[in-house]
């Protein structure tokens, strides 16, 4: 079964991606000498396989999922939550990346709380995160495809064909006035924030774009920030409390 999904999954890639059938070819083997040796409890090699089908230009969260599992049985925290954080920003709540991703964060050194928020903002933030960006994008072609035959449908003679035009018509309408400022929100998100996971077991910040600038504070591993401007090697970057400063690019892994 995971691998017909696998396939599933890289026939679309094919379809909306620009990937190469041979690519494809490349990356499903390699996925499955991964799975092999990951069954194995050979992480390592498990690890190199699934990294080989990422150098296929494969974005797959199945790939991501499998492939920070065997990091994270590698000992490579960072590594591990970024490619969970990449594979559930593919596939959002997902209960086993989420699962993952809460034992990870468990471990992570740097323990900041979460910024409060009232139910109906939870509520709301919740159906908003609940899908993807290009799932998204599907649910609005087909929405406006569903109009357009609504109002097909209500130009019709038959009274009985008229009303249910017209009841497509007003769920289709409710159902995109309802997406589209979500869809407007992800795509500015995807346009202009950057998130990034600490790569290094300690990261320096500094008040400035150099080590010769004021020594602020010390993150660890696996800690999330938000980057907000990069200039050269070094990133300026901010905390969901608000707090930040400069650090080095190469020590973050985006997502």
């Amino acid at each position: 079964m995971m691998r017909q999904v696998f396939l599933f999954g890289l026939a679309c890639l094919l379809a909306f991606g620009g990937v190469e059938g041979a690519s494809l070819t490349q990356a499903q083997k390699f996925f499955e000498l991964g799975n092999a040796a990951y069954e194995r409890g050979d992480f390592a090699k498990a690890e190199m396989q699934y990294r080989h089908a990422l150098d296929e230009g494969i974005a797959d969260h199945k790939l991501y999922y499998n492939y920070a599992n065997a990091l994270f049985r590698s000992d490579k925290l960072g590594l591990a939550i970024l490619y969970w954080e990449k594979a559930a920003k593919l596939s959002p709540n997902n209960p086993d990346i989420e699962y993952n991703l809460r034992f990870a964060r468990a471990r992570i050194i740097d323990k900041l709380p979460e910024p409060t928020s009232n139910f109906l903002t939870r509520a709301l933030w919740s159906l908003h995160s609940g899908y993807s960006l290009n799932v998204g994008l599907w649910l609005a072609l087909v929405s406006f495809s569903l109009f357009f035959a609504a109002l097909f449908a209500f130009r019709s003679e038959s009274r009985w064909i008229k009303g249910l035009g017209l009841l497509g018509l007003l769920l289709t309408v409710l159902v995109l006035l309802g997406l589209t400022p979500s869809l407007v929100y992800k795509i500015r998100q995807q346009e202009t924030v950057n998130t990034a996971i600490v790569l290094k077991p300690v990261l320096e910040i500094y008040s400035g774009p150099g080590d010769s600038y004021q020594l602020l504070t010390r993150v660890h591993e696996g800690t999330k920030f938000i980057i907000e401007q990069i200039n050269g090697d070094w990133a300026s970057v901010k905390l969901n409390n608000g707090t930040g400063g400069w650090a080095r690019f190469a020590e973050l892994g985006k997502i």
